[in-house]
């Protein structure tokens, strides 16, 4: 007798979400269309948000848009943090181009009931530059430092046996010499899995918020012209964030044995550049051996990402799961990346 009404009450949420796949493309895609494509790359801030936070979903070049499950969810698509089950953390470390290093630290945690808590850290540090000033072009001798923030707080759960919901909160500080910028970003995903074996779709919006604006003590100068010496103050123009939205699906054919095969894809219609297409693949044996590999492409000029690939350990003990994952990405112009990811679940 109880599972009629589950039933009953679950298919207007299916229908639900389906007019929600059907109706942000049309309500998203004349303004994409009219804000984006080349005319405006260059002109957002906050691009640390669009760094990915683990090495397996850069390995699959970011199409894990619907193939996400834990704590890294809170990055590709926070409704894929529903499906955590206890707890989980996970720590990663990317060699990016430039010199520029990234650390991420992500948990999620399924309180039962009321659905699954997260929080994440990611930072990315460089080395300290030289000061130069009009005055003294060859450097004053002193040195600057930068550091780029993004600590999220999110929150997913099933809506139903088929529909999970996700949305996460970045608060962004960047930091550069003596100026400062700050700013909150808002992503919201779903995941549905219809009646159809091994395949599920998901869409998510992403770094959505207000402008930001640096500000610091060096934007008041001194006013030469003013006989009571007063300052002068200049300001620094507000920009954007980054925000886009993304579609994607995952299937993984049915396979004998051990071993398992996902084969994804993404579509993301970016803001401030071209669109970009996501393929990714991901065999497993055991559910312990994994290898991954995917290619990004754009009809951008000079972009910088192409071909992915990667591999991962899952390795259980008792209560606790173990994983290690690594990937290297084509950077363009810069050096490849490497990423490591060690995940923890229990």
């Amino acid at each position: 007798m109880s599972a009629k009404p589950t039933q009953v009450s679950e298919r207007p949420m299916c229908r639900a979400f389906a007019a929600i796949m059907l109706l942000v493309p049309v309500i998203l895609g004349p303004a994409t269309a009219m804000a984006g494509g080349s005319g405006r790359t260059g002109t957002a801030g906050g691009l640390e948000l669009l760094i990915p936070t683990d090495a397996r979903g850069a390995a699959m070049a970011g199409s894990v848009i619907a193939a996400c499950g834990g704590s890294d969810s809170w990055f590709w698509n926070p409704a894929g943090a529903a499906l955590v089950e206890g707890a989980e953390i996970s720590a990663s470390h990317r060699t990016y181009i430039a010199d520029i290093t990234l650390e991420n630290v992500s948990l999620a945690y399924n309180t039962g009931g009321l659905g699954v808590l997260g929080l994440s850290v990611k930072a990315l540090s460089m080395d300290d530059e030289p000061v130069y000033t009009t005055t003294q072009p060859e450097g004053t001798g002193e040195f600057f430092s930068t550091s780029f923030v993004v600590v999220g707080v999110g929150y997913a759960r099933a809506v139903t046996d088929q529909v999970d919901f996700g949305i996460n909160g970045n608060y962004i500080a960047e930091n550069i010499y003596n100026e400062s910028a700050h700013g909150v970003a808002l992503d919201m995903g779903f995941l549905y899995r219809p009646s159809i074996n091994g395949l599920t779709v998901g869409v998510v919006m992403k770094n959505f918020g207000p402008r930001m604006k640096f500000d610091g003590p060096d934007f008041a100068q001194e006013d030469d012209s003013d006989t009571d010496n007063s300052e002068r103050r200049t300001q620094s123009a507000s920009f954007e964030l980054p925000a886009f939205f993304q579609m994607g699906a995952s299937w993984e054919p049915p396979m004998r044995g051990a071993h398992r095969l996902r084969v994804t894809g993404a579509f993301q219609s970016n803001n401030f550049s071209e669109d970009e297409f996501r393929f990714g693949s991901e065999w497993g044996v055991s559910d312990q051996l994994f290898l991954r590999a995917g290619y990004s492409a754009s009809s951008q000029e000079q972009y910088m990402h192409g071909m992915s690939a990667g591999g991962g350990l899952r390795l259980p003990l008792g209560d606790i799961v173990t994983s290690l994952d690594y990937s290297w990405a084509e950077a363009g112009v810069f050096e490849s990346n490497h990423f490591f990811t060690v995940k923890v679940q229990f």
